[in-house]
């Protein structure tokens, strides 16, 4: 039996994401977190759970995530010490899932968002941290998604993360770094990520390595770029 490429055990996984009843619960270290339908499930995918344990030192600090999906990082930040937090998500039905959960936990210090990477944040909002479980599976350039869900694993040619790095300084406090969640061994381009880091002058720096296992092992990196 031929063995699914890694992009097509990823659609699988997505696949099978959706077959469930909406909306159910689940723990996320001891952060009750919601999920909807047609939103990127932290109950599937993997990496942000190693990319949120790894978190550097978010208290009283303040931080953007794009891409946050569910909220799950997000919420974990604004629970634990972060000062405040900004979830951002390109897709409705993600906003207000993270909408539910903010309210689920009774949180204040955090807000939901719809924009497309930079485009609804403010130029006078700055951020201690920028932070992105980006969408790191290689795919080529003109790649067309075949669902809203898609997003969240593919990144044509790397042309969202090129602007992501590009525009990052202008939301950034003084001192301010970006958090860049993705994954290596073919899963994700490295090469591309440092050479985008190096055109935008950004050091890089890697935090933590760490495999899991959604349908193949994946090896997740987390960056920081400053």
């Amino acid at each position: 039996m031929k063995s699914l490429s890694q992009n097509d055990a990823s659609r699988s996984v997505l696949k099978q994401s959706q077959k469930v009843e909406f909306p159910y619960i689940i723990d996320a270290f001891n952060v009750h977190i919601e999920v909807h339908e047609n939103v990127f499930s932290p109950k599937h995918f993997f990496g942000w759970e190693i990319f949120t344990r790894n978190f550097p030192d978010f208290r009283d600090k303040s931080v953007l995530e794009i891409g946050a999906g569910t909220g799950v990082t997000s919420i974990y930040l604004a629970k634990n010490g972060a000062k405040k937090v900004l979830a951002t998500d390109i897709s409705p039905y993600a906003v207000k899932n993270i909408k539910s959960n903010i309210k689920l936990n009774g949180l204040t210090n955090i807000e939901a968002r719809q924009s497309d990477i930079y485009d609804k944040i403010k130029k006078s909002e700055k951020f201690d941290y920028i932070y992105w479980n980006m969408p790191f599976m290689p795919i080529k350039r003109g790649y067309e998604y075949k669902n809203v869900l898609e997003r969240g694993l593919f990144d044509p040619g790397y042309e969202i993360t090129e602007r992501f790095i590009k525009e990052a300084r202008n939301y950034l406090n003084s001192g301010g770094k970006i958090l860049l969640g993705t994954g290596g061994d073919g899963f994700g381009d490295i090469k591309k990520l440092h050479k985008l880091a190096k055109k935008y002058d950004f050091s890089i720096k890697l935090i933590v390595e760490e495999k899991s296992i959604e349908i193949k092992p994946v090896n997740f990196l987390f960056y920081e770029l400053f």
